[in-house]
């Protein structure tokens, strides 16, 4: 039993402490009281780097999940504290720059340890391992399981940092460089088996994919239900998206789907709610318990800034999180993509 302090108890952290708790001694720390039916909470300023280091250093792993404005920090905390640190923040900032650090430290950073990223980054790593690979597209959205919403959609993360997303410089590779978009741009029309068609639009994904060297062509957009982005264009200009997300989208069930096509193959995930929990709980927060829990068994290979893409060269992480998210009914079509 392992030693665990979630920082940020909101829909992601919440989920990730109430999977983790029943094997593993799990903390949750917040700005505010919370009431998480029997694990253990501490009130505490996460915004105070001294705070969390001393914070982290009672404990033996850290899982982050907070706001992505606090992300980074987080990071540079858990190396000031010497411990492992398993993050779904999706910070802005460069996560490999704190790898000398960490390296220094003895410890490892496991960023964005999510969906996409996350998954796809997991699947992607085992891919390029067992071969060379042309080409990969990733495909990804969450979006109101009834079309008819307003925007079609359901807010299951920080609107703020979804507007941040929707005005990034998207990144890609192109003929084997790195090139740029605009965020909203080169729209298709993607179709979702048990979906249906959904608009697909450059977002800045693929963050750490960027460094994955010989594939010649990455990209990854996000999707939603058809006249979202014409839609939100207005309310971007305005300056008043995230308020109008925050009055109209916050009630509903939510639908989340991911494929990441690797020169011939197709994988797919659909998820809906279950158990309580949103779609994009399931696929976020239980995916960040998966590596969490590889972390705990003390198995990580290396240290530094490990992204999920590194995790997955590992074959026995691989499986591991594959095998955990697969528990949860979170399962890959096919179920075992580049099995050994």
């Amino acid at each position: 039993m392992t030693r665990v302090v979630v920082l940020g108890g909101g829909q992601q952290g919440s989920v990730i402490a109430r999977d983790l708790a029943p094997d593993h001694e799990v903390t949750v720390a917040d700005i505010r009281p919370l009431n998480l039916g029997g694990i253990r909470t501490v009130v505490e300023d996460l915004s105070d780097r001294d705070k969390v280091v001393a914070l982290m250093a009672a404990h033996e792993l850290v899982v982050g999940a907070l706001p992505a404005r606090l992300g980074f920090m987080a990071a540079q905390a858990a190396i000031a504290a010497r411990r492992n640190y398993v993050d779904v923040a999706f910070f802005a900032e460069d996560a490999s720059r704190l790898d000398a650090d960490a390296r220094a430290a003895g410890v490892a950073i496991m960023p964005d340890c999510g969906l996409a990223p996350g998954i796809s980054n997991l699947l992607i790593g085992r891919a390029v391992a067992l071969a060379p690979r042309r080409e990969i597209h990733i495909r990804v959205g969450g979006v109101a399981e009834d079309s008819s919403r307003p925007f079609g959609y359901v807010i299951t993360w920080s609107p703020e940092d979804l507007v941040d997303e929707y005005i990034r410089p998207a990144r890609y590779i192109k003929d084997g460089r790195v090139v740029t978009a605009p965020a909203l741009s080169e729209m298709e029309l993607v179709e979702i088996p048990g979906v249906g068609t959904l608009e697909a639009f450059f977002t800045d994904g693929l963050r750490s994919l960027l460094e994955v060297p010989g594939v010649p062509t990455m990209t990854e957009k996000t999707m939603r239900w058809p006249g979202h982005v014409e839609a939100i264009k207005p309310l971007l200009a305005d300056g008043t998206l995230a308020a109008e997300l925050e009055r109209q989208c916050k009630s509903g069930r939510d639908l989340v789907a991911l494929r990441v096509v690797i020169d011939d193959q197709v994988i797919t995930l659909v998820d809906r709610p279950k158990g309580g929990m949103s779609a994009m709980a399931r696929t976020t927060a239980l995916t960040t318990a998966a590596f969490a829990r590889w972390a705990a068994t003390g198995k990580v290979r290396g240290t530094g800034v490990l992204p999920p893409e590194a995790l997955g060269r590992d074959p026995q992480a691989y499986r591991f999180i594959i095998e955990a998210l697969a528990k949860h009914e979170i399962k890959l079509q096919p179920a075992k993509p580049f099995w050994d």
